[in-house]
């Protein structure tokens, strides 16, 4: 049994394409959240993950901030909102989709189920250079023998009190100084985390052309070269 994990593409098609590409052939994906948001291809990455075979999908917070758009049929400007942007490249059917996708769900692994959520409850973002105490108090809802997230965009893996807590990194959005696309892949139980370069001048190149505010996209094509940002990359900080 192999299985393709993979979260966050943030509408990052070269990304998602790159890491279908590496990872080959496999039995089941999983996909943990947030194919839409903060990216130049939000209606081809639904299309893409649509087309994939058997998989489970969980829905992300920024594609539910995408759904969640008020007045849709309003002139945009400029500079536009990145998430009513993002709306307005999704048709019916894409929304519809997404919106039926569920929000946490369980699967079966080799050892016992696992819960799979995009962002657990009670957690913002949860670091692995957080100690085992800290992230077990994040997690004390968790009822399951895995549990299994994305959003944080960086890969963590470690058992604490009998748990095992798998985050899977960026796909399209790396946050750990390292820009290739990140993804997982599980071959009868063992997971491997892997990495692989994809175009990210023609993702930088297609996000020039959505009108965003001019500093504000400089700064998010230095993060998309860099993966590396004073705040949406900081470093875990004990309270």
């Amino acid at each position: 049994m192999k299985r393709l994990w993979f979260a966050d593409v943030h509408a990052n098609l070269p990304a998602l394409e790159a890491v279908l590409a590496a990872a080959g052939s496999f039995d089941e994906a999983v996909f943990l959240g947030d194919i839409v948001g903060c990216g130049p291809h939000p209606s081809e990455c639904v299309d893409r993950l649509r087309s994939l075979g058997p998989m489970v999908v969980i829905r992300g917070n920024h594609d539910d901030t995408v759904l969640a758009v008020s007045n849709p049929s309003s002139p945009r400007r400029a500079p536009c909102s990145w998430d009513a942007w993002t709306f307005d490249r999704l048709d019916a059917a894409q929304r519809a989709w997404l919106g039926n996708q569920p929000a946490h769900c369980c699967i079966p692994l080799a050892a016992g189920n696992a819960w799979l959520v995009h962002r657990p409850p009670g957690a913002g973002y949860l670091h692995p250079a957080m100690p085992d105490a800290v992230l077990a108090g994040h997690l004390t809802q968790v009822r399951h023998s895995t549990v299994a997230c994305g959003h944080m965009h960086r890969a963590l893996d470690r058992i604490v009190n009998g748990v095992r807590y798998i985050v899977i990194p960026s796909v399209g959005q790396p946050r750990d100084g390292d820009s290739r696309a990140a993804f997982v892949v599980e071959t009868d139980g063992r997971f491997v985390l892997q990495r692989v370069a994809y175009d990210v001048a023609r993702t930088a190149r297609d996000t020039r052309r959505i009108g965003l505010d001019a500093r504000f996209l400089q700064r998010w094509l230095r993060f998309l070269h860099t993966a590396s940002d004073p705040e949406w990359s900081r470093e875990y900080r004990a309270s």
